[in-house]
């Protein structure tokens, strides 16, 4: 073996004990698909604390958010800066290099904002504005006696709907496309505060009508009805 090639080798080794050094061995783990191996109902929310997996290889945890509004968080080979961004058709991933950071984040740094600026109390305006306001920092207040009665109600559970789906789209409208499928037991609208960024998706938990829950960064509400996700939400 010549020297040039005794030196590729040490190259290589020691390029693979700094990634094995630095790589991350575990990550929240889990997906709110249908069907998914580690299929987690709760997968989906902002500061989940659920499955956890261990892998010595993984050198980043991921947070996979798509279009319909499905989350999937686990740990990649791949190595990947932090913070690092990638937008595919049909959602967005970002990475991180820290044990269990795929929590806590929407991939707000991914999503450009929709509107300039983050003004206290910002309305997303849409189509028909719900009348409620949540000002809660942990969760969300409950609806006054004067709010409209059919926001404080639990929807049939054998009750399925469509629900609009779309990333970063602060408005609806006939031309938005909604999920025609029949399993959903809930509709939800997620605000990123940060960046204003509207979320819209749908899901298989039931959540009473016009239940909302403010998480650090973001504010998520559910609704009962056929694309009844166009409303706004009210901060």
């Amino acid at each position: 073996m010549d020297q040039q090639t005794i030196l590729l080798f040490i190259a290589l080794l020691t390029t693979a004990a700094v990634r094995l050094s630095t790589a991350v061995k575990a990550c929240y783990s889990c997906s709110d698909v249908p069907g998914h191996d580690e299929y987690d109902s709760q997968c989906g929310a902002y500061d989940y604390r659920g499955h956890t997996h261990d892998d010595f290889i993984w050198q980043n945890c991921f947070l996979k958010i798509y279009e319909c509004g499905y989350v999937t968080r686990g740990g990649t080979t791949g190595y990947h800066e932090e913070g690092y961004c990638s937008n595919w058709p049909g959602g967005i991933t970002c990475y991180c290099q820290n044990y269990y950071c795929n929590t806590d984040s929407y991939c707000e740094k991914c999503v450009s904002s929709s509107t300039p600026g983050t003004p206290e109390h910002t309305t997303i305006t849409t189509t028909e504005p719900l009348t409620t306001t949540y000002t809660s920092t942990t969760t969300a207040e409950p609806p006054s006696p004067t709010t409209d009665a059919t926001l404080a109600t639990t929807s049939d559970p054998a009750a399925t709907f469509s629900c609009y789906n779309c990333m970063d789209c602060a408005t609806v409208d006939e031309d938005t496309t909604p999920i025609i499928e029949d399993k959903f037991l809930s509709c939800s609208t997620i605000v990123i505060l940060e960046s204003v960024v509207v979320i819209r998706g749908g899901n298989y938990d039931a959540h009473p009508d016009g239940e909302c829950v403010t998480n650090t960064g973001s504010v998520q509400c559910w609704c009962t009805g056929d694309i009844c996700n166009r409303n706004s939400i009210r901060y």
